[in-house]
């Protein structure tokens, strides 16, 4: 069986850097065998051309074969995108220093809501590349697709669990109608209402419980 645009299917992979670092996995045979430590989903499911996983990954979802295992390489254009040095900001080291924060090369900072990496210190000021941990690095995946998703409840999980990482919510499905057990403000509910109908034509209407 051939996958295609909008089918949701449940994959299985591996995502290495080209020097063999495991970055991301779900597979947890592989995390035990090679000590990946880290919290792992039991399963991955995607909405095939809706770049649920980085668009090089996403393509080659499409027009495959169910159950058959394939590698794959990502360049830097299709996965967390190439460097930007746009991305790269001085920061005074003052400001550090008010938040007590002593900064080193390699620290993970927040800096108005913005997650960089601290790269030198060089008079008063700190360099920090706020670009993606990933960009600039070509990706390997091993990945299976392990099956075709038509179940409508496991459709909007996987959607819930995967994009938005609302992990173990109970989702029900019933004449058109799904019913999420969360508790969303009122703008999150019309957002997530609006992405669901969109990924899920069968699905008409999306209600809320505590």
């Amino acid at each position: 069986m051939q996958t295609k645009k909008g089918d949701f299917v449940e994959i299985k992979f591996v995502g290495r850097l080209d020097d063999g670092t495991i970055f991301d996995l779900n597979d947890k045979e592989t995390a035990k065998k090679e000590n990946v430590r880290g919290h792992f989903h039991d399963k991955t499911v995607v909405c095939l051309g809706e770049r649920d996983v980085v668009e090089g990954l996403d393509e080659s979802l499409m027009d495959n074969e169910i159950g058959k295992k394939f590698t794959i390489t990502v360049s830097p254009e299709k996965g967390f995108g190439k460097k930007d040095a746009q991305m790269f900001h001085m920061i005074p080291h003052k400001k550090f220093v008010e938040h007590k924060i002593n900064p080193v090369p390699g620290l993970q900072v927040d800096i108005d809501n913005m997650i960089g990496v601290v790269k030198s210190i060089s008079g008063g000021r700190v360099l920090i590349d706020f670009n993606h941990p990933l960009a600039g690095r070509t990706l390997q995946y091993e990945v299976t697709i392990t099956k075709k998703v038509d179940d409508v409840a496991e459709k909007v999980s996987g959607f819930l669990e995967t994009t938005l990482h609302m992990h173990k919510v109970h989702v029900e499905a019933k004449e058109g109608t799904v019913t999420i057990k969360a508790e969303l403000p009122n703008e999150a509910q019309s957002f997530l209402e609006e992405k669901i109908k969109r990924r899920v034509p069968e699905v008409k209407a999306v209600q809320f419980q505590k």
